[in-house]
């Protein structure tokens, strides 16, 4: 199967259309993440994810925000369609430079290309990971001061 190329721009939105946005940049990371935050959040096992440097997204339309506490402990609003419902974003209090983007909202999800499975000690045990990615017991990684700079200014 050819792999699909990673689009430098890309967009989605919402399944009334009602909330759209469009990036243009290439994502900072791409994860399917088993926390029960994002299992509850998207009403499924996991949820594909694309983190983006939040100046890099332009969204139009009205969002609905939920304050909800992370795993790692810190604060974080998961912001969805106020008309359809469908989840779209999440924002972290603490690192308000990246967004992270529902890689199920893509217009064309097909080229989302998980790097790791995250937060993999609340995964389902009847859940099939793809065994050729990482998988990561709790966080990934955080960016350092260096990689938040460089997604800002691309």
């Amino acid at each position: 199967m050819m792999e699909m190329p990673m689009p430098i721009q890309f967009s989605g939105g919402c399944a009334c259309g009602a909330v759209r946005y469009q990036c243009s940049a290439t994502p900072l990371a791409m994860y399917n993440c088993h926390c029960r935050s994002c299992q509850q959040a998207g009403g499924g096992a996991y949820s594909p994810l694309i983190v983006m440097a939040t100046a890099k997204l332009g969204i139009c339309g009205a969002l609905n925000r939920h304050a909800v506490q992370a795993e790692t402990g810190g604060h974080s609003e998961r912001c969805f369609c106020g008309r359809c419902g469908s989840p779209l974003f999440a924002l972290s209090k603490q690192n308000p430079e990246v967004i992270v983007i529902h890689a199920a909202s893509l217009d064309d999800p097909a080229w989302f290309k998980p790097v790791a499975d995250i937060w993999t000690v609340s995964a389902l045990p009847w859940v099939c990971m793809d065994r050729h990615i990482p998988k990561v017991f709790k966080s990934p990684p955080v960016l350092d001061r260096e990689e938040k700079e460089e997604a800002v200014s691309l």
